[in-house]
């Protein structure tokens, strides 16, 4: 048996000073994430960063804040190596891929989760109270769209073709391009029938009694599944390196996840900071926002399928991309 004198401690204690790392924890793995702000797109990793999920996860994550509307910069961080993760807009990942692979390169980028699942709401003005949506396809309406090439207007559309086998063309309805804060004022003044747009845009014409929430996809009013209006991507090339890593930072995301699903309304100071938008408000949106961030194969197959193809049909996509695996990796999620 080996005895340990008072002499021997004493002479190992200069050892400890240069070896800090042999008599601490280990030192948490650094995670560089790009999310925009303020904005609701990224609540969960105000939550995440509040809840300690991070820390949990021996990570520290180093954030990177962009600008509401600077999703492009965003991706193309990502893209260079200055970020290993990046929430934002869905489009721009596949964007990028499918340059690479019309090129004849690898995809280089990864979407490996999504949040805010059924985003899109269809609000109408007070004179148009329809009990079903049929009532109205044939009337000649004016619906204010964020741009001609929107998300909503693209999931609408993917709604019609595979729910009432319809193309947008066979519709009388008018879409206008139309800034979102534009939107309120142009539905009371009657310059507009409707929008399609996300929160807090519909919130803001309820309680204006500006018109009344009509459809929403993420109570299923355009078809199950509903898929993400973001992305959580990551670089291929880092997910290979850092497989450990990633996984940890995934199971840190769904542990805020989990927090926010206990107590949502414990959240709504937050939701607001984070955001940028009056208390009062996200308290009345709470019940149609899902700031939580996961994503199964069939939401990630119903984007491609609304949204993906759309994005072909008008020559944004190569058609030499696939969805999985050329845009979607969805193996790290702790599902």
């Amino acid at each position: 048996m080996t005895r340990i004198s008072r002499r021997t401690v004493l002479m190992s204690a200069p050892a400890l000073v240069f070896a800090p790392h042999v008599a601490t924890a280990a030192e948490a793995d650094a995670v560089r994430f790009g999310v925009l702000y303020p904005n609701l797109v990224s609540v969960i990793h105000a939550i995440a960063k509040k809840t300690g999920a991070y820390e949990r996860h021996n990570l520290k994550v180093v954030e990177t804040r962009l600008k509401s509307g600077q999703t492009v910069e965003g991706v193309e961080q990502l893209w260079r190596g200055n970020l290993d993760f990046y929430m934002g807009g869905a489009p721009e990942v596949p964007r990028l891929n499918s340059r690479l692979v019309e090129s004849g390169r690898p995809p280089a980028l990864a979407v490996v989760s999504g949040a805010n699942p059924g985003h899109t709401s269809l609000v109408l003005g007070n004179k148009c109270q329809p009990k079903v949506i049929d009532e109205i396809l044939k009337v000649r309406l004016k619906i204010a769209v964020s741009s001609l090439s929107s998300v909503h207007l693209a999931f609408f559309r993917g709604y019609l073709r595979t729910e009432k086998r319809l193309e947008l063309n066979a519709i009388s309805w008018q879409f206008l391009g139309m800034e979102g804060a534009n939107m309120l004022p142009a539905l009371l003044t009657g310059q507009i029938d409707g929008f399609l747009h996300s929160e807090p845009t519909p919130t803001l014409a309820i309680v204006n009694k500006a018109g009344h929430l009509f459809m929403q996809a993420g109570r299923g009013d355009m078809g199950p599944n509903p898929p993400p209006a973001t992305f959580l991507s990551s670089r291929r090339d880092f997910l290979k390196q850092k497989p450990e890593v990633a996984k940890r930072f995934m199971r840190a995301i769904f542990d805020a996840n989990e927090a926010y699903a206990k107590a949502p309304h414990e959240m709504t100071a937050l939701v607001a900071e984070w955001s940028g938008l009056d208390e009062k408000i996200v308290a009345a949106a709470q019940e149609r926002m899902n700031p939580t961030t996961s994503l199964t194969q069939a939401q990630a197959q119903k984007w491609w399928d609304f949204i993906g193809s759309t994005m072909i049909e008008r020559g944004e996509l190569s058609p030499k991309i696939k969805p999985f695996p050329d845009v979607f990796d969805l193996s790290l999620q702790p599902l």
